[in-house]
């Protein structure tokens, strides 16, 4: 491994160096700026990292050994002079910070040495860049005002300021320690509350350390625990670290452990363990969260700036890719992700991307987009049995919103839908794609299916006549000749002219997942032989990672292998996926051939999240008991049923 991830709603620690323990940087989602914001550390000075000290010797410069503790807590250990020193970095559930343990124990006592050991020991950093990411990360222009705390001894902060503080980070030690601050200009040490502070302009680097200095004794172990807190000015940020401290690091990462290993999904191999696990809580943490400023939830296509689509909101990648994935660690969250687009998102709902408050970020109806909110609260309603949330007004007001917005998009005389972009957000040469039309017959099966579940019969009825209406012009329409028989075509413009291609986000090939035909089906089976061979120029037959090559970039497809788990080509898509390291596990969008790592879209919480549900439903694994174990409900007549205890308090904050 190269680098590791942790993080919670509210903190996200997009990277980690396995070589050193070093933080290159933390990022949070803040309302008002429609975006992520990242702070980062400098080239050659991490954010934040532990150091212990023997005659100016830094262990953690050495040999590291990493391991992520249930899949998601890094823990680093190191050996040397006869002292062990480990670092944990892990932020609690629904906190706004995160808490860096390091314990150091005296392994070889001074038995061989001429004199005392004298150690060195804590932690530092260097906050040098502030980005502001939505899509494009830029470096963003306010001021950090770097001082040791007035209301709190010893304790650094540091305050971001345009013309009043817009967020402030604090470092709370566990005991008093010795804390100091310094710029990169006046290398002037702020030791204690002096009345004044360093100014660091943008992209200027202001440095921190909180240490202790000791001698140990054999067999002694000593703790260096250290709370960063973030908030919107000095205070805030000083009492979410203040918090943390109270709450008790042990204690702390017990509880996440225990929360973390409760909705582990078990595998009898290994490798398939822990990749469904580690994509299985990225996703969760990394692919939604809590702002700064309003703490509201947000749902995102990615958390960190290394991916081109950090911070932007995709119907199809949150409600189609992330959303399994969310549902399969954690129910109750899973419903307030559908109320959030079903509210938030709704007004915009089928455009090609928003911001994570709705707004519209790249125009353009993508028709696959608008009906992903639907194909989620089918697949909520299926796996948990919840229909209270088919009775919540907003929910049936999106819903309403969605079926008259594709109302408008249908053909005057077939029934069939226009859509501009394709899946992947490409522009469309003809305005009808086969793919985006199956998408729409199933969204009208599934909503036949929920209106049946309230016993709207009339509505039931109306949803699945349509429904065999599109299948049928589907059939009609998009069958053609092709160099291996009749298939699908991949767009047509009703008048004759059609054009043969695959788009991997949306693929031909998962017509089967989807139920619109069976797996022998001469025309399907057609189709999926031109997907796979020479003839799709997006294909190129190979061998080993090669099997899944696009010409245009010479490397593999992570989609193209998510999209055989799901449609029954099981053992090519295992054997490849045995043979990568991804993103260090994490999902990507490209592979390289050669190595086997990231060549393109690295840190992608959503691809994470369908790559570890194809693995758990490919592998018929089951969902962990505290991932899905709502109360079981009867259908009833009654217009209202009132929401689960969780739901009914998520709403009460809302309104409050």
């Amino acid at each position: 491994m190269e680098l590791l991830s942790t993080g919670n709603e509210f903190i996200a620690i997009p990277y980690i160096s396995a070589s050193n323990a070093g933080i290159r940087n933390i990022s949070f989602m803040y309302t008002g700026f429609r975006a992520c914001i990242e702070l980062h550390g400098s080239e050659d000075f991490p954010f934040l990292q532990p150091f212990v000290e023997i005659n100016s010797h830094n262990l953690f410069d050495g040999e590291v050994e990493v391991e992520q503790i249930s899949y998601w807590i890094p823990h680093f250990r190191v050996l040397a002079s006869g002292i062990e020193a480990s670092a944990f970095v892990f932020a609690p559930l629904d906190r706004r910070g995160f808490a860096c343990k390091l314990k150091i124990r005296c392994v070889d006592a001074n038995d061989s040495q001429s004199s005392p050991i004298k150690i060195r020991a804590g932690w530092r950093g260097c906050w040098q860049r502030t980005h502001h990411a939505a899509k494009l990360a830029k470096l963003m222009a306010g001021v950090k005002h770097a001082y040791i705390s007035s209301c709190q001894i010893g304790v650094p902060v540091i305050e971001y300021r345009g013309h009043t503080p817009l967020f402030a980070m604090a470092l709370v030690p566990e005991d008093v320690m010795r804390s100091k601050i310094w710029g990169a200009k006046n290398k002037v040490e702020i030791t204690e509350w002096p009345g004044e502070s360093i100014i660091a302009s943008p992209g200027e680097p202001a440095y921190y350390e909180v240490a202790d200095e000791y001698t140990p004794t054999p067999g002694e172990e000593k703790d260096i625990n250290l709370y960063v807190g973030i908030g919107l000015e000095e205070v805030s940020a000083i009492a979410s670290a203040q918090e943390l401290r109270l709450q008790g690091c042990d204690r702390m990462l017990a509880s996440l452990k225990t929360w973390l290993d409760s909705r582990t999904i078990d595998c009898d191999v290994p490798h398939l363990k822990r990749l469904i696990n580690i994509n299985s809580f990225y996703n969760y943490f990394f692919s939604q969260a809590t702002t700064l400023d309003t703490e509201e939830l947000v749902s995102v296509t990615a958390r960190s700036s290394r991916n081109e689509h950090c911070a932007e909101y995709q119907d199809t990648q949150a409600m189609l890719w992330s959303f399994p994935a969310i549902l399969q660690v954690d129910w109750t969250q899973a419903r307030k992700l559908i109320i959030y687009a079903f509210t938030v998102q709704l007004p915009n709902v089928g455009c090609k991307s928003r911001y994570m408050n709705g707004i519209v970020l790249e125009p353009g109806m993508q028709l696959d987009q608008l009906c992903a909110p639907i194909k989620a609260l089918h697949l909520y309603v299926q796996l948990t049995n919840d229909i209270s949330i088919l009775f919540d007004r907003r929910v049936q007001s999106g819903i309403n919103t969605i079926q008259q917005t594709l109302a408008a998009q249908r053909h005057p005389e077939v029934a069939l839908f226009e859509t501009l972009l394709l899946p992947s957000g490409e522009p469309s040469k003809y305005p009808y794609v086969c793919y985006s039309n199956i998408f729409v017959w199933r969204i009208l099966r599934d909503l036949a299916w929920l209106y049946d579940r309230i016993r709207d019969l009339d509505r039931s009825i109306e949803a699945e006549s349509l429904a065999e209406k599109v299948k049928a012009a589907i059939m009609a329409h998009f069958i053609v000749p092709g160099p291996m028989g009749a298939m699908f075509a991949l767009g047509t413009d009703l008048q004759g002219n059609y054009e043969l291609g695959d788009d991997p986000i949306g693929s031909l090939q998962l017509a089967t997942h989807h139920g619109f035909c069976r797996p022998d089906d001469p025309v399907y089976r057609n189709t999926v032989a031109w997907i796979n061979s020479e003839h799709n120029p997006r294909f190129v037959r190979g061998s080993d990672t090669k099997i899944y090559t696009e010409s245009v970039y010479s490397s593999a497809s992570l989609v193209r292998v998510i999209n055989d788990l799901l449609t029954g080509r099981v053992e090519p898509a295992l054997d490849f996926l045995s043979r990568v390291s991804l993103d260090d596990g994490v999902a990507c969008e490209m592979v390289d051939c050669e190595t086997g790592k990231v060549a393109r879209g690295p840190a992608y919480a959503c691809l994470a999240g369908l790559l570890s549900f194809a693995l758990r439903t490919t592998l018929g694994l089951p969902v962990p008991d505290a991932a899905v174990a709502p109360q079981r409900r009867r259908p009833s007549e009654a217009l209202y049923q009132p929401p689960p205890p969780e739901a009914s308090q998520v709403t009460r904050k809302a309104r409050l």
